[in-house]
């Protein structure tokens, strides 16, 4: 199992239809081994059990995926794009029951950091989702035009505001309503589509992969906000980069690290 790193983007940006991405933690982070622009398709997955294009660049990974169960990472890449002083394991032939093996053993294993290493990821991944059911949900990267970011506090952890997609909805019209429902506020515009994250947990005895959509969104009002409470957020704050310190502090490891994969530079509209 090995890890990734992809990062976000904020507006203006293209061909992010194809990225998947399980995330939760910013300590792998390596910028040296990021490429401008989409080259390939990067998967980021957590898993646990219970625009105007201005001020950002965006950086994705290849053939590299995340999963997380709880705060332990498997990752899943070619050898060579494998994380240097992580745990490693290369396969060399892909079955069934060797990926749902190593499933249980990671599971119970409480191993950090673990890297799976295949010629080829995406066949892997596709394998490994087959272990579980498919729930999906939306949310927003939403900006100000201030330069601040909006996060939200949510049973005492910093989160970003999403929630499930109804039936008959779009992943679109989801993070807008969730944002929306969760923040009180209104006149979001979607700038971009950002890569997905993954996590999982049991419910009634059967695996869950959560796939949340993320969506940059542009909002151009007031900073008053509502949080829901009946939701159990009690904080809907803007914040700007110098204070994500806090964030990072007291969030899941998934949000941590969409944190630091964004690269939050200063620059002229794209």
């Amino acid at each position: 199992m090995r890890i990734t790193n992809s990062s976000l983007i904020v507006f203006r940006t293209k061909g992010y239809d194809k990225v998947l991405r399980l995330s939760q933690y910013i300590g792998d982070f390596q910028p040296e081994a990021q490429v401008n622009g989409l080259a390939g398709d990067s998967f980021i997955a957590l898993i646990c059990n219970k625009s105007d294009a201005i001020i950002f660049s965006v950086s994705i990974m290849i053939q590299r995926y995340k999963v997380f169960f709880n705060d332990c990472l498997l990752s899943i890449s070619t050898a060579d794009l494998a994380l240097c002083g992580v745990c490693r394991e290369m396969i060399a032939d892909l079955d069934r029951k060797s990926v749902g093996e190593m499933i249980t053993q990671f599971e119970s294993s409480g191993i950090h950091s673990y890297c799976v290493c295949y010629e080829d990821p995406e066949a892997f991944f596709t394998m490994f989702t087959g272990f579980y059911q498919i729930i999906e949900a939306a949310g927003g990267i939403v900006r100000h035009p201030s330069g601040k970011y909006l996060f939200i506090k949510r049973f005492g952890k910093w989160d970003l505001p999403k929630g499930k997609i109804e039936k008959g909805e779009s992943p679109e019209l989801a993070a807008l309503r969730e944002v929306r429902e969760e923040c009180g506020i209104a006149k979001l515009k979607i700038m971009s589509e950002l890569p997905s994250t993954y996590h999982t947990y049991e419910l009634e005895g059967n695996r869950i992969l959560k796939k949340t959509w993320w969506f940059a969104m542009d909002y151009n009002d007031g900073l008053v906000t509502k949080p829901q409470t009946e939701e159990g957020i009690t904080e809907a704050t803007w914040l700007v980069p110098s204070q994500f310190d806090m964030v990072l502090g007291n969030t899941y490891r998934s949000i941590a690290e969409l944190i630091g994969e964004v690269s939050w530079n200063t620059g002229e509209t794209a």
